[in-house]
């Protein structure tokens, strides 16, 4: 959204393109953080985020959607967001979830404990988001979700 050539980049070279729900930058993008029902809000401005994308000749096979966690989004918001995760699947386009260490995380740390501290949770979201039907997450402790997912693949028979 930053920047006006974007799409007409991402159509032109193939890449994938993350569409990311958010609605500005830095300080002001929590003041928008206001929404009739947040995920009906973000289903309709991810729809036209995608359309957008379309019409500017990216591939649909191309396009992810993001529901943006922490932008523009309080933390029950995020919580909403993630309780309906299956109906962004159903909009047919790979779901990416980007929990890692957020600030909604930290009431599963000690309280004043770095961001870090919240790899038990982020790694618990991103095996839930798998179960919903997520294409993938965006974490920083990569060795740690990895074996929470590898968990979540035998829980699910893919490592049998």
């Amino acid at each position: 959204l930053s920047d006006a050539e974007m799409y007409r980049v991402v159509a032109a070279t193939g890449v994938k393109y993350i569409a990311m729900h958010w609605r500005g930058h830095g300080e002001q993008m929590q003041a928008n953080a206001s929404y009739r029902d947040v995920v009906s809000d973000v289903h309709r401005e991810l729809t036209i985020r995608v359309a957008e994308a379309i019409v500017w000749g990216v591939d649909p096979s191309n396009i992810l959607i993001d529901p943006g966690l922490g932008f523009a989004k309080t933390a029950e918001h995020n919580w909403q967001l993630l309780n309906a995760l299956p109906s962004f699947v159903e909009l047919g386009f790979p779901v990416l979830i980007g929990a890692s260490r957020k600030a909604f995380l930290k009431e599963f740390a000690a309280e004043g404990a770095a961001p870090q501290e919240r790899d038990e949770a982020t790694a618990t979201i991103s095996a839930l988001s798998a179960q919903a039907g997520a294409w993938g997450v965006r974490v920083h402790n990569i060795p740690a979700t990895r074996r929470v997912l590898d968990v979540w693949d035998r829980w699910n028979g893919a490592g049998a």
